[in-house]
């Protein structure tokens, strides 16, 4: 009996990663997220959420005061939506194989009408 908890724990931890990845792809839509500094059309700085037509300033050097990597808006909502399907299709798999694991865990170890184990 100790043996199936221990085989039904390593089964829920896969359960549950799957669970807080398919949240997480959830969460992961709306407007995109800016990491570095966002500059607007007028080329300087504008806080907030991001905007159609803004740039993302993704490495910034400060000694030079230029930026020396970036992304546009329609740049930054497509990595969003590969991120999104990639945590989906993670997600998927992980709770797919806990529960899968999981039921064949107490299927394979369930007590018999008899009251004897396989």
């Amino acid at each position: 009996m100790r043996l199936r908890g221990v085989f039904i724990a390593f089964f829920l931890v896969p359960l549950a990663w799957g669970v807080i990845t398919l949240l997480r792809a959830g969460a992961a839509h709306g407007v995109p997220d800016c990491p570095g500094l966002q500059l607007g059309e007028d080329g300087e700085d504008h806080p907030g959420p991001m905007r159609q037509g803004y740039t993302c300033a993704l490495d910034y050097n400060v000694s030079g005061g230029d930026s020396t990597g970036t992304a546009t808006y329609d740049q930054l909502k497509y990595a969003q939506e590969v991120k999104r399907g990639d945590l989906l299709g993670q997600g998927l798999l992980y709770t797919l194989y806990g529960t899968a694991g999981t039921a064949a865990t107490v299927i394979a170890t369930r007590k018999r009408a008899d009251g004897q184990r396989r």
